[in-house]
Formats: C-alpha cells, sequence, structure tokens
C-alpha cells in the first residue's frame, strides 16, 4: 500500500492536468447561450488559434470582428467569437466546396430567400466554411402560406435565368408576376417580386437611386431618393477631422458591429471605407461592451467619434433598414 501511494500521487496529477488542459481546448456551455462570447486576445496567440479554439472559422471571426488582416491582432484585443445564438429550432450548416445558396436550400428543404433572411445576407455569396443557420421548415412554410413578398434588386450583369436558379423558382413565375413581356429586358436596379403579391412592389415602387449625403461642417446627413429629400438629421462624425471626406459606398451591413478597440457595441452598421485595418461607418448610439452605457448619448452633432457617422438610434435604423450594399454615400466638409 505505502509502494502504491506516490504511483496513485502521479497518476491522479496526470488526470487533472489533462483535465485543465481539455478544458482550456473545449467552449464552455457559456458559448452557447444567447448572449455573445468575447475572447480576449493572449501574447502570442493566432486567429487561427482562437478560432480552432472555440469550433469557428478565421473568416468568421474576420467578418464579425470587422478585421482585414488576419495576421494583425495584438494581446488585450477582445473579439467577438459568437454574436448570438441559433434561433430555436434551426440548425448550422457549414459551406462546402461547390455549394451554392440554391443547392444548400434544396438539400435542407427551405428556400433562397429564408437563408438570406435568417443570415442576413445581401447577395449570394457565401464561402467554404461558412456557418449558415438554417430556418425550419414550418417557418420557412409559414412565410410562404402568409403571401410575405420577397424581391430582389437586379445587380450588373444578372440575368432572370440566374435569378430564377438563384431563388428556386421558374422564368416564368418572375415574368408573370412582374408583367415582363420580354425575359431578356430586366435593367440593374429594377425591383422584381420573386414570390408574393405584386401589388405590393407598386406599393414601395422605388422613386430614384438611393443616396446618403453627409457634411462634415453642418454635422448634418440628409437621405435622398433621386432628388428627392427624405429626411434630414444631426449627426457626429470624427473629432480633429477624422472622418474622410469623398465618395463611398455601403460595402458592409450588420445589426450591430463590435469595436474592440474600445469595446463598444455599435447598432445599425454600415461600413462604408476602410481606415487602415479597421471599418469606419455609420451607425447609431454606441454602448460600451462590459457595462452597457451609452457612449457619447446626447452628443448628436457634435464631431465626437473615431472616424465613423453617428446618429440617434431611431435615424440610424430608418438608414439601415432603407440602404442597401452599393447606396451611395457622400460626404463632403
Amino acid at each position: 500500500m505505502q509502494e502504491s501511494s506516490p504511483m496513485k500521487t502521479r497518476l491522479l496529477i496526470l488526470f487533472s492536468s489533462l483535465a485543465f488542459v481539455l478544458a482550456l481546448l473545449t467552449p464552455t456551455a457559456a458559448h452557447a447561450s444567447s448572449g455573445p462570447t468575447i475572447h480576449t486576445v493572449r501574447r502570442g496567440e493566432t486567429l487561427s488559434q482562437i478560432a480552432n479554439r472555440y469550433g469557428v472559422t478565421v473568416a468568421q471571426l474576420m467578418r464579425v470582428n470587422n478585421l482585414r488582416n488576419a495576421n494583425r491582432i495584438y494581446a488585450g484585443q477582445r473579439l467577438v467569437i459568437r454574436p448570438g445564438a441559433s434561433s430555436p429550432g434551426s440548425h448550422v450548416y457549414v459551406v462546402k466546396r461547390g455549394d451554392t445558396l440554391l443547392k444548400i436550400a434544396r438539400k435542407n428543404g427551405v428556400s433562397v430567400a429564408s437563408i438570406q433572411q435568417s443570415n442576413g445576407l445581401h447577395g449570394s455569396i457565401i464561402y467554404v466554411g461558412q456557418r449558415l443557420k438554417m430556418p425550419t421548415k414550418n417557418a420557412d412554410n409559414k412565410k410562404q402560406k402568409n403571401g410575405k413578398t420577397i424581391t430582389h434588386v437586379v445587380r450588373r450583369g444578372e440575368t432572370l435565368a440566374q435569378i430564377a436558379r438563384r431563388y428556386g423558382v421558374s422564368v416564368s413565375q418572375i415574368a408573370k408576376l412582374n408583367g415582363i413581356k420580354n425575359a431578356s429586358l430586366v435593367r440593374v436596379g429594377q425591383k422584381l417580386i420573386i414570390s408574393g403579391n405584386p401589388n405590393d412592389l407598386k406599393k414601395k415602387a422605388p422613386r430614384g437611386k438611393k443616396k446618403i449625403v453627409v457634411d462634415i461642417s453642418e454635422q448634418r446627413c440628409w437621405r435622398y431618393e433621386g432628388d428627392k429629400l427624405l429626411n434630414t438629421w444631426r449627426c457626429s462624425t470624427g473629432r480633429n477631422n477624422s472622418t474622410k471626406a469623398g465618395s463611398f459606398r455601403v460595402q458592409s451591413k450588420l445589426r450591430k458591429a463590435y469595436g474592440s478597440t474600445w469595446n463598444i457595441w455599435m447598432p445599425w452598421w454600415m461600413g462604408i471605407y476602410w481606415s487602415g485595418p479597421v471599418e469606419n461607418g455609420i451607425h447609431g448610439l454606441p454602448w460600451n461592451a462590459k457595462t452597457g452605457g451609452r457612449t457619447w448619448a446626447g452628443l448628436v452633432g457634435t464631431p465626437i467619434t473615431y472616424g465613423c457617422v453617428m446618429l440617434n438610434d431611431k435615424a440610424a435604423e430608418t438608414l439601415w433598414k432603407w440602404a442597401d450594399i452599393g447606396t451611395r454615400v457622400i460626404i463632403k466638409r
């Protein structure tokens, strides 16, 4: 008994060490919670190591955290691992080589439009390793029964046949819903009904090209459709003239974006240009990720941001829901 005690002690130490290592490598149950998971970068860590630890991809980490270069992270930086959990009854599909949205939709028995809506996609571009939330078939069928209108804005180079394949419908169905007599005559910017009520298209007919104008000297923001002015709002641009003037396009959209440098969440995020490794954009009132306290509350109309354009939440939400990827943004001094 006395001779075996040291051996037992060594075995216990060995098993305890293994358990500790496994605990470090395995995400905890908290990662599956409804709230976001935040990881603080340690010295020597790489984005690939962090992705492997949490069971996500490097591309997903870059997209969620607005990272432009996977090799440029630093000790102490806070990274969002998971913005939130999947909705009840849904599951995650990992994109494989050769997949398209149409193939994935058919494989899971849902529509392309419902996958786009579940994942905040504004186009058909997906990448290998991307994790897509799959809506339930019941939820998808319910939307179809409720007659929800699905629309598509024609992009440069698209044909009616390509659009039909993307949504898993026929060319004749799109042509009939939109009163198109010649299937080869569609124009860039044209809004097409894919399914639903054709009368909805008339109610929401666009009045012209969308445009956002920001004036740094006046701290004002205007929303236009064609020549028609829809709104005028107060806004805040960057302190010390850190907001870049010029003509840009909305290049990304997130319901909320995480600013790791300042540990803040920015609601109704629309990215418009890159400033070094970070993206500057338009957003609502930020809040501190740790305390939940609002940042710059009551200061809209004052140059106070780190380079972005900030509006009150209501105006930012209106702008976010209205603007499409590619909408022109003009910033002048």
